[in-house]
């Protein structure tokens, strides 16, 4: 009984979190990103993971956990441009935005 009921507890807590893959493009650069959103049971953003990503590596590394940091604090897309990083934020932007919306 007790193995039941613990499979049982994750079972739900399994099913009520969500994930969902976002994919945001600038075509003119020809920069892409694909995130993954793994959103809680309420909504909130519980995790980023960036799964492609080919913008350029020396911006890129300092700027994606500024926006992972602040989309997980502001659990939502609208956030801010990293300075110096305006192409690589507003492709994370987009890929976000996708995700979110899926």
């Amino acid at each position: 009984m007790k193995n039941f009921l613990i499979f049982s507890l994750l079972i739900s807590s399994i099913s009520l979190a969500s994930e969902s893959i976002g994919i945001g493009k600038n075509e003119k650069y020809g920069y892409e990103i694909k995130l993954k959103v793994e959103k809680e049971a309420n909504g909130n953003i519980k995790n980023i993971e960036v799964l492609e990503n080919n913008t350029k590596k020396s911006i890129s590394k300092k700027a994606i956990p500024k926006l992972i940091e602040q989309a997980k604090i502001k659990n939502s897309s609208d956030i801010d441009i990293v300075s110096g990083a305006t192409y690589t934020s507003d492709v994370f932007i987009k890929a976000l935005n996708n995700a979110l919306n899926n």
